[in-house]
């Protein structure tokens, strides 16, 4: 019987190194996306789920962006406490944002909700102001009528210690706001609507444009008043004001 030549000598198996190509990298984890990474926005586990602006692609918390929910008939609106059901689509808290987003040929929200979308730009901004201006109004009011808001520039400075922040309406004289900042070194300070709102969310019968936001139950009034400040429109200063 002839002997079987040496071309029938099985192939040796290739090493485990040479099983994938030296060219291959790691697959990249669902999510990620280049210098969006919530390390890189300064984003940490304490600041909650990220989630990400359909016109910017810039990721943050659900606190500081907006939420536009659609209702089964394709419309679009403004969900301002973000508790509707349902997929979201999220916006940066800033105009240039908002106005990309509700400009039909953008397209943003058609993409994010995967459906057909029903909505009038102009009239979705001005609900989108006005729910912020009401939202921030409405939490004045609430920690106002607990007895836990503390009212006008010097009782705030004296409860400093006691506050999460103090806020300002936007129309507060400089001589005052100036004053305040040089009093309150290190204090979180953030704006509010005008004076005029502020006094009727707060039920008080002088104008009122400094209120002290207390630890307790003020986180949500400071990251509404955050929310809101791109969104108010510079107005005259008014009289000096506690």
């Amino acid at each position: 019987m002839p002997k079987p030549s040496s071309s029938s000598k099985p192939a040796p198996s290739p090493s485990p190194s040479a099983a994938k190509p030296a060219s291959a990298s790691a697959p990249k984890k669902r999510g990620q996306k280049k210098g969006r990474g919530r390390a890189a926005l300064g984003l940490t586990a304490d600041d909650g789920p990220a989630r990400m602006c359909i016109v910017c692609r810039a990721a943050g918390s659900p606190e500081t962006l907006l939420r536009f929910a659609r209702s089964p008939d394709g419309a679009v609106g403004f969900d301002v406490r973000a508790r509707l059901p349902g997929r979201g689509a999220w916006v940066c808290a800033t105009p240039s944002c908002l106005q990309k987003a509700s400009d039909p040929k953008h397209g943003g929200f058609a993409r994010a909700f995967d459906a057909a979308v029903v909505f009038d730009g102009a009239t979705l901004r001005r609900e989108v102001e006005e729910a912020l201006h009401a939202d921030v109004c409405d939490r004045l009011g609430l920690l106002r009528r607990q007895g836990s808001l503390i009212l006008g520039r010097d009782d705030a400075i004296r409860h400093l210690p006691d506050l999460a922040g103090i806020g300002l309406a936007i129309d507060l004289s400089e001589n005052s706001r100036h004053e305040l900042q040089e009093r309150a070194v290190g204090a979180t300070l953030v704006t509010l609507p005008p004076m005029v709102e502020v006094t009727a969310a707060v039920g008080h019968d002088r104008a009122v444009g400094v209120v002290g936001i207390p630890k307790r139950g003020g986180d949500a009034l400071l990251q509404a008043a955050v929310r809101l400040t791109p969104f108010l429109k510079p107005a005259a200063a008014a009289p000096a004001a506690g």
